[in-house]
Parts: C-alpha cells; sequence; structure tokens
C-alpha cells in the first residue's frame, strides 16, 4: 500500500474516533447531572493519578534492574 495512503486512512481514522468520542459525549453528558459529572471526574482523576504512579515506581524499579545488570559487566 503507498505510503500516502496509508498516512491518509490513519488520519480518517482518528478523526473518526475523534468525531465519535465527542457525539457520544455530548449524549451521555446530556443525561447526568452536575453531581453526577462531578463523581466521574473525580474517579477519572483519581484513576490516572494511581496510573502514574505505577508508571513512576515501574520506571524506578526498571532503571534500577538496568544499572545493576550495567554493573555487573
Amino acid at each position: 500500500m503507498n505510503i500516502k495512503i496509508k498516512a491518509a486512512l490513519q488520519t480518517a481514522g482518528i478523526l473518526a474516533v475523534i468525531v465519535s468520542v465527542s457525539i457520544g459525549l455530548q449524549l451521555l453528558l446530556a443525561g447526568l447531572t452536575a453531581s453526577e459529572i462531578a463523581k466521574i471526574l473525580s474517579v477519572g482523576s483519581i484513576t490516572f493519578l494511581i496510573y502514574c504512579m505505577y508508571q513512576v515506581v515501574l520506571s524506578r524499579l526498571e532503571y534500577n534492574q538496568k544499572v545493576d545488570e550495567i554493573a555487573k559487566k
């Protein structure tokens, strides 16, 4: 497949996802109260922060493991 066609298809796919998510969020938010939206944002934020903390810990452990491997050589 030509690289220009592949790039065009991937761009179209990305735009389709963006439009779908936007429409879905608009429909979802139309049926929710402000309190429900606040709770969803709170849970989402906490989940994101826990994931970030996990990534930091994982990176530190991988770094220490690499340093140990290099030191053994």
